[in-house]
């Protein structure tokens, strides 16, 4: 599978992580696990149906899909002619540019239209320049406020409690969650939880210290060891070892 990446605007990556394409030209079908990452994507299917390991429809040629925030990973069916365009949403920066209550729509990829965006995507001319003009053209003029809390737990790289977020921005927790369930579609213990798994990962993968996996589990904020092999298996499906 061929994957790339391309940098948005300056203006715009407060909100926006990437735009990526995906294609695959193998003659054989092969399972592709794709790992949480606590983004949210739209992504327009330009190619062959996409499916599930069951072999379920996941995604259809010509139509465009909201996958917002992963709790565990899924394993996709990537068949000959897979053609994908996405653009991957930081937490929360989907709130920027399009009105939405992500609560219902966690670990799924539902439906979703955009016209004006479709049209950007099948008119194939200039894509990267049309994206970024097409969202600094909804680009809010201030910050949203809840991106400064997902900032705070970014900065403590999932390493905060979420008595201190209440405190650090004067919120009830019961208003704090009601944010995140609309904004991510997860809790904020659960952001927290992804975080702290996302910085472990980085560190199991990029290991150029050798560190053990006691090391990487204090490092990453885990009790211990055996806590972060549980994390590790619930999101992957793996052990560290085969990471």
């Amino acid at each position: 599978m061929a994957y790339r990446e391309y940098t948005p605007h300056p203006a715009l990556q407060n909100y926006i992580d990437a735009y990526w394409t995906t294609s695959t030209d193998q003659y054989d079908a092969t399972l592709h696990r794709i790992l949480p990452d606590s983004c949210t994507d739209i992504i327009f299917n330009k190619g062959a149906v996409i499916y599930d390991a069951g072999h379920q429809t996941r995604m259809a040629t010509g139509q465009s899909y909201l996958v917002d925030t992963m709790k565990t990973y899924i394993d996709i069916l990537q068949n000959p002619g897979v053609s994908t365009i996405g653009i991957r949403f930081k937490p929360g920066g989907i709130s920027a540019f399009y009105k939405l209550n992500l609560n219902e729509v966690t670990d799924l990829a539902v439906p979703y239209q955009d016209k004006q965006l479709y049209d950007i995507i099948y008119r194939d001319k200039d894509l990267i320049a049309s994206l970024d003009s097409y969202f600094l053209n909804k680009c809010p003029s201030s910050s949203l406020p809840f991106l400064s809390i997902i900032a705070d737990i970014k900065i403590k790289k999932g390493q905060i409690k979420v008595s201190e977020l209440i405190d650090r921005h004067a919120m009830s927790e019961r208003k704090l969650e009601r944010l995140f369930k609309e904004h991510t579609g997860i809790s904020a213990i659960g952001m927290i939880r992804l975080e702290r798994f996302t910085v472990a990962l980085h560190h199991i993968k990029a290991n150029h210290a050798n560190r053990t996996l006691s090391e990487i589990a204090c490092l990453s904020g885990y009790y211990d060891q055996a806590h972060l092999c549980n994390d590790v298996k619930s999101f992957t499906g793996m052990s560290p070892a085969q990471l």
